[in-house]
């Protein structure tokens, strides 16, 4: 890969998110020249070099609509996330679509074309459960649930396609949060708002943990820079919170008279998973499956090869996600 940056065109696929719109603002801003391959429309048009290709990646390739460049580097983000409208027989299938297809047609492409260099953004939840221990690179994946299956399965297929042809950057974030994404925590902060009790499934005595947005984005710069290590790196902060004081510091920090319920893990389970098999889904099995359980990746791989550090804890990220929604109800308000 050149080093005159000039040269160095990324291009995003699924880049409209909330991941691409950070990494595309930082790559243009050291120079990259960046086109976004997405089916909406979000990037800034302010923002220089960067442009936008609208396609469904499910449908149709990008061979005839771009001309692709032997100095090319792909950054794959498209991924399909949980979405209540999907009956729970036919998830597997709807994951797949994207997670899986998708990311195997990109791969036939970057080869074909022969281009420098590939990072794929996966998962944790390819792990599963872990029974305590701290997960490193070399856990053997057992994802539980649908979502980590798709993941997986792309993974598999992307580093068995690009072995010793195509150098391959595969990262597996934890829950990536920051102002700009709510996801799981819209309820616990409508909750919080208004004072409500919080239940918790089990006691919270298990410790938690995310990866900032901004960190992510450091992380694809620093590969990048390495000339895209042919490896794989887990992504998430870096010390241990348990999600009993990660509440109660939330409730502190928001002035809230909430209280937390501890709630029977087992009862708890087995109703959420019985309102997820009748298509009415509170939580999906990979949400309610690791609430009372230990989670925390090992990032010092990450650390040692690609010189990554977290710049965010957990605690700073689910205060910086509640003044965003704060700022979010408020102009809603407004207008």
């Amino acid at each position: 890969m050149t080093d005159d940056k000039e040269n160095k065109r990324i291009i995003i696929f699924g880049g409209s998110g909330f991941l691409g719109f950070r990494l595309t603002k930082s790559l243009s801003r050291l120079g990259y020249e960046v086109i976004i391959v997405d089916l909406i429309d979000t990037h800034d048009d302010t923002i220089e070099n960067v442009s936008f290709v609208k396609i469904d990646l499910i449908k149709k390739d990008i061979d005839n609509l771009i001309e692709i460049r032997k100095s090319d580097i792909f950054i794959n983000l498209a991924s399909r996330q949980y979405h209540n409208k999907v009956p729970y027989f036919k998830r597997q299938k709807w994951f797949d679509e994207v997670n899986f297809y998708v990311s195997k047609n990109i791969m036939k492409i970057a080869l074909k074309k022969q281009i420098s260099g590939f990072i794929h953004f996966s998962t944790d939840m390819v792990y599963g459960l872990s029974n305590g221990n701290i997960i490193d690179e070399k856990f053997i994946p057992n994802p539980i649930a649908e979502y980590g299956k798709s993941k997986l399965k792309a993974e598999t297929f992307l580093r068995n396609k690009a072995k010793n042809i195509l150098p391959l950057t595969i990262f597996r974030p934890r829950l990536i949060s920051g102002p700009g994404r709510l996801g799981v925590f819209t309820k616990l902060f409508g909750l919080i708002n208004k004072s409500k009790t919080i239940p918790l499934i089990g006691n919270g005595l298990n410790c938690y943990q995310m990866v900032s947005v901004d960190d992510c984005v450091s992380a694809i710069l620093l590969s990048l820079e390495k000339n895209i290590c042919d490896d794989t790196f887990n992504l998430a902060s870096n010390k241990k919170i348990l999600v009993i004081d990660l509440i109660k510091n939330l409730i502190i920090f928001s002035k809230s008279n909430s209280k937390v319920l501890p709630l029977n893990s087992v009862l708890v389970k087995a109703g959420l998973y019985l309102t997820d098999l009748i298509g009415l889904p509170l939580l999906y099995k990979e949400q309610y499956s690791i609430a009372d359980k230990d989670i925390f990746l090992d990032i010092s791989k990450a650390k040692k090869i690609l010189n990554w550090k977290p710049n965010f804890d957990d605690q700073q990220m689910i205060e910086l996600s509640y003044e965003y929604w704060l700022n979010i109800k408020k102009n809603n308000y407004k207008s």
